[in-house]
């Protein structure tokens, strides 16, 4: 996948279109960057309705970036940073929450959004489950 990214760009336009491949992955933008395997802190996230140019403190880079299934999440989070100037924390559904992967960087980007798929999968099914339990 290529999104194209420009300084008028909103923030929630890469993410939804990161999202759009990655269903169970989104991404989200922070004011301040993370090593590897390190969790971002939530009190910098930066607002979606942000544009590229406030996100990153101005630096007016356009261009693109090229994200395949197979590359390390930890490796996106950190071309979106060298390219762009842009902090990202890659999210993974987990059940019905969002978490951070921060401690499975060296995870493919299949390999992610396939376990959030299963434990999506897995919650609807003891959802299920469970609403069979009240009629007992």
């Amino acid at each position: 996948m290529i999104i194209t990214i420009e300084p008028q760009k909103k923030l929630a336009e890469i993410s939804d279109a990161f999202s759009a491949v990655y269903p169970f992955l989104k991404l989200e933008f922070f004011s301040r960057s993370h090593g590897w395997l390190e969790s971002s802190d939530w009190t910098h996230k930066l607002n979606k309705n942000m544009n590229v140019t406030e996100a990153n403190n101005n630096h007016k880079n356009s261009g693109y970036i090229e994200i395949h299934y197979w590359q390390k999440t930890g490796i996106v989070e950190l071309k979106f940073l060298k390219q762009f100037n842009l902090s990202v924390q890659i999210y993974r559904k987990f059940n019905d929450h969002w978490i951070q992967t921060s401690g499975t960087d060296d995870l493919s980007l299949e390999e992610q959004n396939e376990s959030g798929m299963l434990s999506s999968k897995n919650n609807i099914g003891h959802a299920r489950f469970s609403d069979l339990e009240k009629d007992i």
